[in-house]
């Protein structure tokens, strides 16, 4: 037991403080108490002595003066003086080691990293052992990450391995923050780390992890003269696709940490170089995405591709998608960057920009009388536009209001058949309140996933639309039968994406309202859109 100051200072220490710390009660006083200790994971409470808490406890690693340490369990209660101020506080340490073979009491100190309370190298093989078998058994993904902290053994040799220690015991806390709730993080030794990324272990989620670990890294470390940046080299094995056993992941992922480490502090890599060429590509169309996303007037353009009659070919309707200019790769298709926009939450900024485009199209198209004013439009909507949370805190039909439409009897907005089976009350409360708006709606995807007509059929929808895929020779049956199905709903079935003659032929008979896709006609601007329509009557005339 020892009593401090306000400060920390050693008043007085009893024998077995002293035998614990290996130390004389007359050297104990006087001096700081953290000299004597290493904070593990729980950070030390700090501040004026009127506001830090009355008692706390925490796990500390306790160092004799011979340099061995080990592991003691803190407790700190504060003794008010007559004011009910703190003026003294009361330390009780607890030695979690046996007097007889200096080994840990307990079976949980035997598995875990005592300077930073993580597990160790004997845990972290039981987990992997078992997060293989897991994955095995599941068919399931597995990643493993290698983790070096850049020029830490410089930093060690400077600070001091006491400081060191309390700085190691920081940054695993930090990269704890990183893992998600089936992870698992290990120090192996030294400045090594291991993070296990169970059931979702495909490369995208163990990107993503690895940035979040750096981010996590960013903000300086305080250390006793000032503040210190540190980052962290990561390498990345994938099971099975790398390795298929505990050896061969962290020897890979190891050497890919070399790898990432040539590049620079703070980088990351895979084995495949191969695959970190391709996600470092699809890091960069992200940052290109985000920035367009926010001045789309520069970037984006909405194009029209015309919906046919299966039967005479003529154009009754139009689809308009949003088509990006994007860097060295010209003019992008929505589906080139649509799961893009989707991860990074731009879905519904896009959307309403490209619903103010075809609101003004349509005017225009209506004050000169063209022909298409004529013909419904459908725009496909993101994944995220019938949340609640979109990032302008507008819902969907009060975004329409505020537009002050003439009229919206000619648009149909698409949803996106999985949205629906995720909120469909939400999104049936929505749905419904567009509908009053007069504009229709329609369901995509509906050959993405399974497919709910119970639930469909309590929906304001009056279109159902799916892939020219679903009617191939296998398949056709099925699609037959989902076409009549929905026209006994009400429901007006849609094909898209007939592409080439053999999607043409493949849907011949089926008993669709419309068809679209390149073999018909392709995407096109609204400037060039009613040249082919004319083109297109007099060819059939």
């Amino acid at each position: 037991m020892v009593i401090t100051d306000a400060d920390g200072h050693i008043m007085l220490a009893n024998d077995a403080f002293c035998r614990l710390c290996g130390c004389e009660r007359r050297e104990a006083a006087g001096w700081p108490i953290e000299h004597f200790f290493v904070s593990l994971r729980t950070p030390m409470p700090h501040g004026q002595a009127d506001t830090m808490p009355s008692t706390w406890q925490q796990e500390v690693l306790c160092r004799r003066s011979d340099g061995e340490s080990h592991p003691v369990l803190m407790t700190v209660d504060a003794l008010p003086t007559s004011r009910d101020q703190p003026a003294y506080f009361l330390r009780t340490f607890v030695n979690l080691l046996t007097a007889d073979d200096d080994q840990p009491s307990t079976h949980h100190w035997v598995h875990v990293d005592p300077t930073t309370g993580l597990p160790n190298w004997l845990l972290l093989r039981d987990r992997l052992s078992h997060a293989l078998a897991q994955a095995e058994r599941t068919g399931q993904g597995l990643a493993l990450l290698f983790i070096d902290i850049d020029r830490f053994k410089a930093v060690n040799d400077t600070i001091g391995h006491l400081e060191g220690d309390r700085l190691l015991g920081e940054l695993a806390r930090r990269m704890q923050g990183a893992l998600r709730s089936k992870d698992t993080l290990a120090r192996l030794g030294g400045d090594e780390f291991v993070m296990i990324l169970e059931q979702n272990g495909s490369a995208e989620a163990a990107q993503i992890v690895a940035e979040r670990l750096q981010e996590a890294l960013e903000p300086p470390f305080a250390i006793e003269n000032g503040q210190l940046l540190l980052t962290a080299s990561v390498g990345i094995a994938l099971y099975p696709f790398d390795a298929e056993d505990e050896e061969g992941l962290i020897n890979g992922a190891r050497g890919a940490m070399y790898t990432a480490r040539q590049k620079g502090p703070g980088r990351l890599a895979f084995i495949d170089h191969r695959l970190t060429a391709q996600l470092k590509e699809k890091l960069r169309l992200e940052c290109q995405l985000s920035e367009a996303a926010h001045v789309p007037e520069r970037h984006f353009a909405v194009h029209y591709q015309p919906e046919c009659d299966p039967q005479s070919g003529a154009c009754i309707g139009l689809e308009a998608k949003l088509h990006w200019r994007q860097p060295r790769r010209g003019l992008r298709p929505p589906e080139a960057f649509r799961d893009a926009a989707h991860r990074l939450g731009l879905g519904v900024r896009l959307d309403r920009w490209a619903l103010q485009r075809i609101l003004d199209d349509h005017r225009r198209w209506q004050e000169s009388s063209s022909s298409l004013a004529e013909l419904p439009v459908t725009l496909r909507l993101s994944d995220n536009h019938l949340a609640h949370n979109t990032f302008d805190g507008r819902p969907l039909d009060h975004f329409l209001r505020q537009l002050q439409p003439r009229s919206l009897g000619w648009l149909t907005l698409a949803i996106p058949n999985q949205r629906l089976g995720q909120e469909l009350d939400d999104a049936n409360h929505l749905l419904k309140r567009l509908a009053t708006l007069q504009l229709r709606l329609a369901v995509d995807d509906l050959d993405d996933g399974p497919v709910d007509l119970a639930r469909l059929s309590r929906l304001p929808v009056h279109r159902a639309r799916f892939q020219a895929s679903l009617a191939s020779d296998t398949q056709r049956p099925l699609a037959t039968a989902l076409c009549r199905l929905l026209e006994t709903l009400g429901i007006k079935p849609t094909v898209t994406h007939v592409d080439t003659a053999e999607d043409a032929h493949a849907i011949a008979g089926l008993p669709v309202s419309r068809v679209q896709g390149e073999h018909f006609c392709g995407a096109l601007p609204a400037d060039k859109l009613e040249a082919w329509l004319i083109n297109r009557s007099s060819s059939r005339a």
